[in-house]
């Protein structure tokens, strides 16, 4: 198993199983990138495992990606699932400051098929 999986579409699963290494957070980004080069709207869930981080050089990597890709974000990317283990992991990784930088709505939830109902709902709000 890799450390960052992405499976299925229009609704995108991403798992982070554990560290990413440099290499893999950049091939995160390439297939995020394929992800918008197919221009058309999809949504994510992301759930990661305990200590599944990301280093300097890599959390550098990820701003520069999202700051040069955010407007293409906010047209093709419906929105966020965050499955959190707690509601206070759910308070830190989907701050109001967080979903107010973002250009797509962003939710927490401690359940994976309530994160991927709200996922669905808002990829059929968008694309109708």
């Amino acid at each position: 198993m890799t450390s960052i999986q992405m499976v299925g579409w229009p609704i995108v699963t991403v798992s982070f199983n554990r560290p990413a290494s440099d290499e893999d957070a950049g091939q995160w980004l390439n297939n995020l990138s394929e992800l918008l080069g197919r221009e058309q709207s999809f949504s994510l869930i992301i759930q990661a495992k305990p200590n599944s981080e990301f280093s300097p050089e890599a959390r550098r990597q990820l701003g520069l990606w999202f700051k040069e890709n955010r407007d293409l974000l906010g047209e093709h990317c419906c929105g966020v699932a965050r499955v959190v283990l707690s509601e206070e992991e759910g308070e830190r990784v989907v701050s109001d400051n967080m979903k107010k930088a973002m250009p797509f709505p962003m939710i927490s939830c401690l359940d994976f098929n309530k994160a991927r109902e709200w996922a669905i709902e808002q990829f059929n709000q968008t694309t109708v």
